[in-house]
């Protein structure tokens, strides 16, 4: 990578005009001598982001963030610091300087790109005469639209690129180094891509640099991508990353899934935050690019098992790669579709929905591993535990790597991981859940129906029901209660039966307090004063760590009112009790 001088660093930013350069991403207004816009970094109905023509810097009165030109691009397109410091010299006709190692490469390749561009105007005027490929991308419920936005082409047959590009020895170098041409081991040149619909390949910044092509006439390979280049290196490059950065922004997370031809139905019907990997698997380079596009991943896998074996490599490679505040899930779509089928059998609603329900990647990691051994057997058991713990030490993020551990603990103690013979008193499988919570669902699961219930505080029992197994326990007893038409203790009990964990369930059901008081209902309401004072105290410890570990800075307004108020709560209390 490139190192640049404080100076040049300086002189382009100099040469930049934030006002501008926000302006064209987000819409500003001018109030007195600045410029104010809603954050473009967090949610808000007020306009709280101010851009100071003057001072040339940005600050957000609501988040805090603050920064100048480079940290503004760096940040609004999840660009790396080379990257938008590149991007800010291009704008600003500032040239860099290089580093000796990579002078002498870089200066062919503005002739590669030029020559790749070429290439690609003459496999998209190449489409509009030829009906089997025109025909190919109807098929596939391709609009005229679509083909123009991604620069969709056709490599006909013949030598159409060599006749009109290779005229020379050197043209044809360049077209072999683009990765346009091959080379055969008698010196002769051949056109890589004929007879294959074409695809246009574009890095972050949305510069071409390198093609795709799929036959159409069922020749093999199916997919053929360009070689290494230059300008192409498959590891660090995401298909339709730069398109899909609107998307990615407005939804908040970005979506990976397999093909080419799927981001591109995906973006048609209106889900435009998807890409793809470029014509390999998901490497430790491409998953970092996904973070740094979004704090939040969902890896979409075809319902077959090569789709399977790709998401189990995929959140193999996962776990330094989650760090705190990063959310990694994976969907399974069902066995014989992939995301274009399914958007063309099904609508966008549909495929929306599934996105709904991905998964953990940690959660999806521990299945797979869960089904290459016999848990029922004790020294498959120790080896499985042994591989998950190896998994687990690797999470870069502590809270999740804590809440995992713990999870594998339980799950190794669950009844169906054990021999199967089932232990004389059901109520000592109950350990994890002792103490008031595990009062507090036995009450629930022997009086679901009782109106006190209301007052539980189920936003806060769900922010941390991932982190405790008796208050995901309550939670998901509370979520199987709310399906339930006529609720009973008895219907509650049969639908939780069918759980996991359903054993444990009953056996809390089979236990209580006297039924006098329960009956008068004193016991509910003394068990759920004491679960939603936990409950806010388990909040205002999780928000003071954040402050502590990410600053006051880093908590939202609310969140700082609402420590606030804990805070002002806990004091009151403590100058009661005096």
């Amino acid at each position: 990578m490139a190192r640049y001088s404080r100076q040049i660093i300086d002189r382009v930013i100099e040469r930049t005009d934030l006002v501008r350069l926000i302006d064209a991403r987000v819409t500003l207004k001018k109030k007195g001598k600045d410029y104010w816009a809603c954050c473009p970094f967090h949610h808000e109905k007020t306009a709280s982001f101010s851009v100071s023509s003057d001072k040339q810097i940005y600050y957000c009165f609501g988040c805090h963030v603050h920064g100048n030109a480079l940290d503004f691009l760096m940040a609004y397109e999840r660009l790396s610091f080379v990257e938008a410091l590149e991007m800010l010299a291009d704008q600003a006709g500032i040239e860099l300087p290089k580093d000796q190692q990579v002078a002498e490469p870089d200066r062919r390749l503005p002739a590669l790109r030029s020559m790749l561009e070429r290439s690609l105007e003459l496999y998209q005027q190449a489409l509009a005469q030829a009906p089997q490929a025109l025909e190919y991308w109807q098929s596939r419920g391709v609009t005229a639209q679509t083909i123009a936005d991604f620069g969709l082409g056709y490599a006909p047959e013949g030598q159409r690129i060599l006749g009109q590009l290779g005229k020379s020895p050197e043209d044809r170098e360049l077209l072999v180094d683009a990765g346009v041409l091959g080379k055969a081991a008698d010196g002769r040149f051949y056109e890589r891509f004929r007879g294959r619909v074409i695809f246009a390949i574009r890095d972050g910044r949305g510069r071409l640099c390198g093609l795709a092509g799929r036959s159409i006439d069922g020749r093999e390979p199916k997919y053929l991508n360009s070689p290494e280049t230059p300008l192409y290196h498959k590891a660090q490059v995401l298909f339709a990353l730069d398109r899909a950065r609107a998307g990615i922004r407005r939804s908040g997370k970005v979506l990976l899934v397999e093909g080419y031809l799927d981001v591109i139905t995906l973006h048609q019907a209106g889900i435009d935050n998807a890409v793809a990997a470029s014509g390999t698997a998901l490497g430790e380079t491409q998953l970092e690019t996904l973070f740094r596009a979004s704090s939040e991943v969902i890896l979409c896998f075809d319902g077959d098992r090569a789709g399977r074996a790709a998401a189990q490599r995929a959140v193999a490679l996962s776990p330094t790669h989650l760090r705190p505040g990063r959310l990694l899930r994976v969907l399974f779509l069902p066995e014989g579709e992939d995301p274009d089928s399914l958007l063309r059998r099904q609508g966008a609603e549909v495929f929306t929905q599934l996105l709904a329900g991905a998964r953990p990647a940690v959660d999806v990691f521990l299945e797979f591993l869960a089904a290459e051994h016999d848990l029922q057997r004790g020294d498959e058991l120790a080896q499985y535990r042994r591989l998950a713990r190896d998994f687990l030490d690797k999470l870069a993020d502590p809270d999740l790597r804590e809440v995992y551990r713990q999870r594998l603990q339980l799950a190794s103690d669950a009844p169906h991981l054990n021999s199967g013979r089932r232990s004389p008193v059901l109520a000592r499988k109950m350990t994890s859940w002792r103490g008031e919570w595990a009062r507090c669902l036995a009450l629930f699961l022997r009086h679901p129906a009782a109106p006190a219930w209301a007052a539980l505080d189920r936003e806060l029992l769900q922010r941390f029901a991932g982190e405790r197994a008796e208050l995901s326990a309550l939670a998901r007893a509370l979520e199987i209660s709310a399906k339930i038409t006529h609720l009973s203790s008895q219907a509650l009990c049969l639908a939780l039966a069918e759980e996991p964990d359903g054993e444990r369930y009953l056996a809390l059901a089979m236990t209580g307090e006297s039924e006098a008081e329960v009956a008068e209902g004193l016991e509910i309401e003394k068990t759920l004063a004491r679960a939603n004072a936990e409950l806010r105290r388990l909040r205002s410890l999780s928000l003071g760590k954040l402050g502590d570990r990410a600053g006051i800075g880093a908590l939202s307004a609310e969140e700082r009112a609402e420590l606030r108020q804990h805070l002002q709560q806990k004091r009151g209390i403590k100058t009661a009790r005096r």
